[in-house]
């Protein structure tokens, strides 16, 4: 695919690194051999040019700019001071908001106690229903046990007379 790039090292497989081959002995690279020397570089004379005049601003010029910046620094002033409002009301509104959250969780738990109270007050008065109910069941057995028994006597007393 890319034979030079593998040649020197260069193209990398996900998982497999290539090394470059390296010759056991470096090159000389002071010695010039059997090349041929280089031919002399032309030298080129540059004109010097005088540097640029400083520009001389004028007193209305300073006046100007200093206006400029006087302005640009009311602006800024008058940004962070709405930046430093805004960042209070943010923060006042989230303290708010986070009051009313604690409340509304007060509320919430109250409300559940109360719930729960009434659901245990509910269950006791069924508790007492039916232990009344209870109590209702067994006084009629025991009146009607005794007026079986009652008859019984009155039976027996019958039976005794004849």
């Amino acid at each position: 695919m890319f034979p030079n790039l593998l040649k020197y090292g260069l193209l990398f497989a996900p998982s497999i690194l290539v090394d470059p081959e390296i010759a056991q002995e470096a090159p000389n690279l002071s010695d010039s051999g059997d090349a041929p020397s280089l031919p002399a570089r032309p030298t080129t004379v540059k004109a010097k040019t005088p540097p640029p005049a400083t520009p001389v601003a004028s007193a209305a010029e300073i006046d100007e700019q200093a206006r400029m910046l006087k302005q640009y620094e009311e602006q800024q002033a008058a940004l962070r001071a709405v930046q430093e409002d805004d960042a209070r009301r943010r923060a006042e509104l989230e303290a708010q908001q986070q009051r009313e959250f604690e409340q509304r969780q007060l509320l919430q738990k109250e409300q559940e106690r109360q719930a729960q109270e009434e659901l245990r007050r509910q269950q006791m008065m069924h508790l007492n229903n039916q232990a009344a109910e209870q109590v209702h069941g067994l006084e009629r057995e025991i009146l009607a046990l005794r007026g079986q028994f009652e008859r019984d006597q009155l039976m027996l007393e019958q039976y005794d007379r004849v």
